[in-house]
C-alpha cells in the first residue's frame, strides 16, 4: 500500500472522529446536557472505539504522521480520554512492556497461568489489570532498572484519574457518558482482546514467541477496518513490521505457520465469546483448511480437542521446563528491524 493511502487510513480514526466527539462533549459539559444527546454520543463512541484503538496501536509502533504533535500528543492525550484511554498508559504497557515480555511470566498481562476458556479466570485477569495496572506496570519497570518509566506511569495514571474525577465533580453526566463509560469499555475490550490473541498457547514452546503464543485471522472485514490486527502472530514476530505488510509476509512464509492456529471470517469478539461459552466447534469451523494446523487436522472433533488442549492453563513447573525452548519465527525477506 502506498504511504499516502496508509496516511488516509489513519485520518478518520485520529482526526475526523475526535472532531465530532470532542465538540459533542464540550457542548454537553458547558452548554446543555440531554439524555438523547448523551446516548447518541455513546453509540457513536462505541462504533468508533475499535478503529481508534488500532490507530493508536499502529501509531505507537511506527509514526503515522510527520507531526510529533499528532503522533505523540493529539492521539494519546487529547483524543485518548474520549475513547477510554488514560495518558500514555497504553504506550508504556503495550510497547515498552508487553512486546518485550511477550506473554512470559514477566508480562503483567500474561495469560499462561489462566484457564483460557473460564469466565471466572477472565474476570480475575480483567480485574487485575483494571485495579492494579497503576501498581504492577511501574513495578515491572522498577525491576528492569527503568525507574523513570515507572514513575511516569504512576504520574500519568493518577493525573488522568484525578482529572476525570474533577471534571465529574462539576458536571457528572457528560463525563459519565463521554469518559467513564468509554474508560470501562476500553479496558474490557483491550483485555478480552489480549486474552483471545494469546489464548491458544503451544504446550511445548509457550515462551517461543509469535507462532507459539498468538493467533492469526485472515479473510475478514475486521482486518480492513482495524489495520490488519488479525495478523497477530506476524505482529509478535516483528512488532516493527508495517501493518500493510502483514498479508504479504504471511503469504510468503506460510510454511512456518504449519503448527499455528490460522482462522478466517471471524474476529476477536466472536472468538472470545466462543471461548467463554465453550463453543469450540464454532472456532474449529473457522480454521483455514490449507494453512496452519487446520491443514493437518481436518475433522471438527480433532480440531476441538486440539483447541481445548491449547487453552489449558500452565503450571509454574511447566513454564519453568519450557524455558529455553524456541518456537519458529524466521521470516524470509523480512527487512524490518526486530529490536524494541
Amino acid at each position: 500500500m502506498h504511504p499516502e493511502s496508509c496516511l488516509r487510513s489513519c485520518i478518520y480514526p485520529s482526526l475526523i472522529m475526535p472532531a465530532t466527539l470532542i465538540p459533542s462533549f464540550l457542548y454537553m459539559y458547558f452548554v446543555s446536557f440531554s439524555w438523547i444527546h448523551a446516548i447518541v454520543h455513546l453509540v457513536a463512541t462505541i462504533i468508533q472505539i475499535g478503529p481508534y484503538h488500532l490507530a493508536l496501536h499502529v501509531s505507537s509502533h511506527r509514526k503515522v504522521f510527520h507531526s510529533n504533535f499528532l503522533n505523540d500528543f493529539w492521539l494519546p492525550v487529547i483524543c485518548g480520554p474520549f475513547f477510554g484511554q488514560t495518558f500514555y498508559t497504553y504506550f508504556f504497557h503495550h510497547i515498552k512492556m508487553h512486546h518485550v515480555a511477550d506473554n512470559s511470566p514477566e508480562d503483567t498481562s500474561c495469560t499462561l497461568y489462566y484457564q483460557r476458556d473460564n469466565i471466572f479466570h477472565f474476570m480475575h485477569y480483567f480485574g487485575r489489570f483494571y485495579y492494579l495496572v497503576w501498581y504492577e506496570l511501574p513495578v515491572y519497570f522498577f525491576k528492569h532498572n527503568q525507574r523513570n518509566r515507572g514513575l511516569m506511569v504512576v504520574a500519568f495514571e493518577f493525573f488522568s484519574i484525578a482529572l476525570y474525577f474533577t471534571l465529574s465533580y462539576f458536571n457528572f453526566y457528560p463525563v459519565l457518558f463521554c469518559i467513564w463509560i468509554p474508560f470501562n469499555l476500553s479496558r474490557l475490550f483491550m483485555m478480552s482482546g489480549n486474552w483471545t490473541q494469546h489464548a491458544f498457547l503451544n504446550r511445548e514452546t509457550p515462551l517461543g514467541g509469535g507462532l507459539s503464543n498468538s493467533i492469526t485471522i485472515i479473510n475478514t472485514r475486521f482486518n480492513a477496518l482495524c489495520f490488519n490486527d488479525g495478523y497477530h502472530a506476524s505482529h509478535h514476530l516483528n512488532a516493527h513490521r508495517h501493518w500493510t505488510e502483514h498479508p504479504r509476509t504471511f503469504l510468503a512464509n506460510r510454511s512456518i505457520y504449519e503448527d499455528a492456529i490460522v482462522l478466517q471470517n471471524t474476529d476477536y469478539e466472536e472468538i472470545f465469546f466462543c471461548l467463554m461459552t465453550h463453543w469450540y466447534s464454532r472456532i474449529a469451523s473457522k480454521m483455514v483448511d490449507n494453512v496452519g494446523i487446520g491443514s493437518k487436522i481436518t475433522g471438527i472433533e480433532g480440531r476441538t480437542a486440539w483447541l481445548q488442549e491449547r487453552t489449558r492453563r500452565f503450571t509454574p513447573e511447566e513454564v519453568e521446563a519450557a524455558k529455553g525452548r524456541k518456537g519458529r519465527g524466521e521470516i524470509v525477506g523480512d527487512s524490518d528491524s526486530k529490536k524494541q
